[in-house]
């Protein structure tokens, strides 16, 4: 008789692990220094463009910038890593972990999202 499951188990090696965490960590590293990089040169860009006293229209197209949707970003990822928090927070109160720990980090996520869209509504355009 043929077995519906197999008693033997395949385990990922806890090496596979942490190379993928070195991983992430050099690519939030490398992420970080291209966008400090990114926000210098455009700075610098801009100072040299207002120096040299280009034509209003040309200045105005090259110095136009999305800080609004950029500041809204950073606030929408503040509110749900934020609220993430609380409820990893929340959860290991509650040990050992089961099925109701699903449902707080899922609360505390619904409950981010809600908080940034109050935000938009009532500070965004």
């Amino acid at each position: 008789m043929k077995l519906l499951f197999s008693t033997q188990t395949e385990y990922i090696d806890p090496d596979v692990y942490k190379v993928i965490v070195v991983i992430l960590i050099i690519v939030l590293i490398m992420w970080f220094t291209v966008t400090i990089l990114k926000r210098l040169l455009e700075h610098k860009l801009k100072n040299k463009i207002l120096d040299k006293e280009i034509s209003q229209d040309l200045a105005s197209s090259v110095l136009k910038t999305e800080s609004n949707n950029e500041t809204q970003n950073s606030i929408k990822w503040f509110i749900i890593l934020a609220s993430s928090g609380g409820g990893l927070f929340i959860t290991n109160q509650y040990l050992p972990l089961g099925l109701h720990s699903i449902g707080i980090m899922t609360i505390s996520m619904a409950f981010g999202f809600l908080l940034y869209i109050i935000y938009l509504k009532l500070f965004g355009k």
